[in-house]
């Protein structure tokens, strides 16, 4: 029996490509953010409050790629079909499956659990530091189970409601690492939780073995959910063949208009195959989704906390700097614009009778309009209701412009195929683009406060407007003229 969900372990490995390979920059990227935080706060807290406090780093980190694609790869079975015509019982598939996930998380989250225990205070042993490290990866399992059955139960029956989740989740994680720190400091000396915190915080809940009195029936609740987490992972259902979506879905309908008005003025004759193809199939591409959509929740999080409480030019600030600083994203989006599980059919694309330029420029307005439109919409409404109306008014089209030039310029650097043509397992973030986001952070935030400090009259408004446009259209041509 072993032997064979051992194979079949090996099997789930090889068709993500790492069957022997280890996730060096992801683990070196976990255990760099939590020496950073842990190292930042260990003088300030109580041995019970630094657990809590690593415990909730290490779990967000896990959860980061569990809400994105890596929690759809654990769920999901490329090869179901052929899996299920081997000689192995439904029990030794659903063992692998469990086997999988655990190795994938457990892998993950003790990369960081290790460096938070080394860093730990003084006054933990090395007892505790190694009970640290197994309420972790505790906590680990529990949080896995729960993102691996959101993927399960929402992947293929509401998939909108799965990105909306997703989209909450991610940026409350980044949220609460960012502006956690900052609230460290009121909760240092806690030595004990209360019992609202150890049902609203789970890493308080796991956390209780280093709190000061008698915690044990917490500590057997912890360890209890760990299991049942566990036994979850065993009769976790198979994720059938995503069910072909409508032609004719809620979001076709509410683009509609956005694609009309694109053909109709903006789209040339030539780019027009790629436009239609670009904005109607990429949006169904659950990869793409999956990958991009939740990134939308970090700026508008951002925005709706950055404003609170402030007034004045310090909220219109806010908004400014968040309207603009959101093109950093882009690149993001751009890198999956390759990602297709029907990519076999690229000589759709390869074959076509139009030059490179036109298919790229197509997709390019196609993005433009089918997500950046609507992004900076949503954006749009959250900057009128935090700040001023003409602040925002005067500023949200050259904020849009600049992120589609920002767009134009960065294209080539982050799409390196036509649309829809590789497989999302080999879409990789290359190390350069740190430099590139870095780039843009420092670059977008300088024109952010420029543009809020000058763009003060209606005429300046439009005359930057005006010379964006210019700058826009000059870049399509030395596109087209470049890109045969």
């Amino acid at each position: 029996m072993w032997n064979r969900v051992a194979i079949l372990l090996r099997a789930r490995f090889a068709a993500r490509g790492a069957a022997e390979t280890v996730p060096i920059a992801a683990l070196f990227l976990h255990a760099s953010v939590a020496a950073f935080l842990c190292g930042v706060v260990r003088d300030a807290l109580s041995p019970y409050t630094y657990a809590a406090f690593a415990l909730a780093i290490s779990s967000g980190l896990i959860a980061l790629p569990l809400l994105g694609e890596f929690g759809a790869l654990l769920v999901h079975d490329e090869a179901d079909a052929w899996v299920r015509a081997l000689p192995v019982a439904e029990v030794e598939q659903r063992l692998a499956r469990a086997l999988h996930v655990l190795t994938a998380v457990l892998t993950q989250s003790a990369s960081s659990l290790v460096v938070a225990a080394c860093f730990a205070p003084s006054s933990m042993d090395v007892v505790a530091r190694v009970e640290l490290v197994l309420q972790g990866l505790a906590l680990a399992v529990t949080v896995a189970a729960a993102l691996v059955w959101l993927q399960s139960l929402f992947g293929t029956r509401a998939p909108a409601l799965l990105v909306a989740l997703q989209t909450l989740l991610f940026g409350s994680v980044i949220l609460g690492a960012v502006v956690g720190v900052r609230f460290v400091s009121g909760f240092g000396r806690l030595e004990a939780p209360s019992t609202d915190a150890v049902f609203a915080f789970p890493p308080a809940l796991f956390a209780a073995p280093f709190a000061q009195g008698d915690f044990g029936a917490w500590c057997a609740l912890g360890w209890t959910l760990c299991a049942a987490a566990l036994a979850s992972l065993l009769v976790l259902p198979s994720a059938g063949v995503d069910a072909p979506r409508s032609a004719r879905s809620w979001s076709s309908v509410l683009f509609a208009p956005l694609r009309a008005l694109a053909l109709r003025g903006w789209v040339r004759r030539d780019e027009r195959a790629s436009f239609e193809l670009v904005f109607d199939a990429l949006a169904r591409e659950r990869e793409f989704v999956m990958r991009s959509y939740p990134l939308i929740g970090v700026p508008l999080a951002f925005l709706a906390l950055g404003a609170r409480g402030e007034q004045g030019p310090a909220r219109d600030g806010i908004a400014a700097l968040l309207l603009f600083t959101t093109a950093t994203y882009l690149p993001v989006l751009l890198a999956q614009v390759v990602v297709s599980r029907s990519h076999r059919a690229r000589g759709i694309l390869d074959t076509a009778p139009t030059p490179r330029a036109a298919i790229d420029n197509g997709a390019f307005k196609a993005l433009v309009m089918r997500f950046v439109v609507p992004l900076y919409a949503l954006l749009s409404v959250l900057a009128l209701a935090q700040g001023e109306l003409w602040s925002s008014l005067r500023l949200i089209p050259i904020a849009f412009l600049v992120a589609v030039l920002v767009m134009r310029h960065v294209w080539h650097f982050c799409v390196h195929d036509v649309p829809l043509s590789n497989a999302p397992e080999q879409v990789e973030a290359k190390l350069q683009w740190s430099n590139l986001l870095a780039t843009l952070g420092v670059l977008l935030t300088i024109v952010a406060v420029l543009a809020w400090r000058f763009v003060d009259r209606a005429w300046i408004a439009a005359l930057v407007v005006a010379i964006l446009l210019a700058l826009e259209l000059a870049a399509e041509r030395d596109w087209r003229r470049v890109r045969v």
